[in-house]
């Protein structure tokens, strides 16, 4: 890999844009703007007040689980930079099938979801797709060739 392909790559692209769409509204109700990065301190508030009155007590913490997006963005991008190309896509791989069940559970439960949700979504589709063709591709290696070559039936030496 050269030099150049390692900080130009699809892989790097799709790592930055799981960020910015954590930084982007996820929560988009006229004046009232959720971002990514905030959605899971605002529903473990939510949770608290709705399990004072219930009796099913449910993890508060499982809502941090949506963190593990940009985490495994930023260790897929520093595997990137430091050469280790089949466990930065394979990292990226989990990362875009987790992004895809948390955008889906996101459409399910938020009223109106905002451009991040969107931006994650088809991020995650995009990654994944393009790290299945990329991973299942083979490599042909071609051998050399160790006998001389002919002209019109005499060895070159």
């Amino acid at each position: 890999m050269d030099k150049l392909n390692r900080y130009i790559s699809f892989e790097l692209l799709f790592c930055i844009l799981f960020i910015v769409a954590f930084s982007l509204p996820w929560l988009d109700m006229g004046l009232i703007k959720i971002v990514g990065w905030d959605i899971p301190d605002i529903q473990k508030k939510l949770t608290r007040l709705t399990n004072f009155f219930s009796r099913n007590k449910e993890s508060k913490y499982t809502t941090y689980v949506v963190y593990l997006i940009p985490l495994f963005s930023i260790i897929t991008s520093i595997l990137w930079i430091k050469m280790k190309q089949k466990t930065a896509r394979i990292l990226l791989l989990i990362t875009g099938i987790l992004g895809i069940v948390v955008s889906f559970n996101l459409f399910y439960k938020l009223p109106k979801p905002g451009s991040g949700v969107y931006l994650l979504t088809a991020t995650s589709f995009l990654s994944v797709i393009y790290l299945y063709f990329n991973l299942r591709k083979k490599k042909t290696i071609t051998e050399p060739i160790d006998t001389p070559p002919e002209i019109d039936g005499e060895e070159i030496i």
